[in-house]
């Protein structure tokens, strides 16, 4: 029910959204050269859903962002999970990580097109860089939430530190890696469009944006393409979630304890 109604109310604020963007520029408040109707846009971005050249754009974007946030986790995961085992070499590598971390990827755009040259290598490790920190720290976080007291027990029994790293620590972690990664994605989206917007090379959605802002009477395609990204963002968040929920049910029970575990955890105290 909780869902239905989030659901619902989400399709309710982007009906208000629409409404008020046609009735604004119907109404002619606004130039129909900087905001054409809300309609007219909708239908654009229908109709390049039939441009097998702009699905190709939109396969290139999604192929760099796949390969970047790949990239990050396969980075992300295995260094949190070194820094949140082994706090000696989270403090060595701390003032590292800080300095690093608030650069933004954007701007880095120049040196990596020097470095690597114009092409789907320069987005990717920009993408991948960007998309690194929310795993990273997710990661080390999650392993520094595991209960200590499973950890002790199971040292008690006579398992090794690799093994508790496998039964305990990334079981628990996991909800928190799931998460990061879901985070990445957005992030990951956002600078794979926003590369090619800046950068001016290659083919992508951002390519097609940046293209249609020359055009004489180009506003329309230009939000078109900025429908086409916000949709791509919101299924692939709603997948992540979906997924995320189904794997790792028992993380998202309701605070009241009505689920399973919260009834079990209400017989033991009775």
């Amino acid at each position: 029910m909780r869902r239905r109604q989030e659901f619902l109310l989400g399709l309710l604020g982007a009906g208000l959204a629409f409404g008020g963007c046609e009735a604004v520029s119907r109404a002619g408040l606004v130039r129909r050269d900087y905001l054409p109707p809300a309609s007219d846009v909708l239908g654009r971005a229908v109709r390049l859903a039939g441009d097998p050249a702009f699905l190709d754009g939109v396969g290139v974007t999604l192929r760099a962002w796949a390969l970047g946030l790949g990239l990050a986790c396969a980075i992300g995961v295995p260094l949190g999970l070194l820094l949140g085992a082994v706090p000696v070499a989270e403090a060595a590598v701390r003032a590292i990580v800080e300095f690093l971390r608030p650069l933004p990827s954007v701007a880095l755009i120049p040196l990596v097109s020097l470095l690597l040259g114009a092409g789907t290598g320069t987005e990717v490790t920009l993408i991948a860089y960007a998309s690194l920190w929310p795993v990273l720290y997710n990661t080390v976080h999650g392993l520094g939430e595991t209960d200590p007291l499973a950890k002790e027990t199971l040292r008690a029994f006579g398992f090794g530190r690799f093994a508790v790293l496998l039964r305990v620590e990334l079981p628990c972690t996991a909800p928190f890696i799931a998460a990061g990664v879901r985070i990445s994605a957005a992030v990951a989206l956002i600078l794979a469009v926003a590369t090619e917007l800046l950068s001016g090379f290659g083919d992508g959605l951002g390519i097609f944006i940046a293209q249609a802002e020359t055009a004489t009477d180009g506003t329309r395609d230009v939000l078109a393409g900025v429908v086409w990204a916000g949709t791509l963002g919101l299924v692939i968040n709603s997948v992540l979630v979906g997924a995320e929920r189904r794997l790792f049910a028992w993380a998202h029970e309701p605070p009241d304890g009505r689920g399973t575990a919260g009834r079990s955890r209400q017989v033991s105290r009775a």
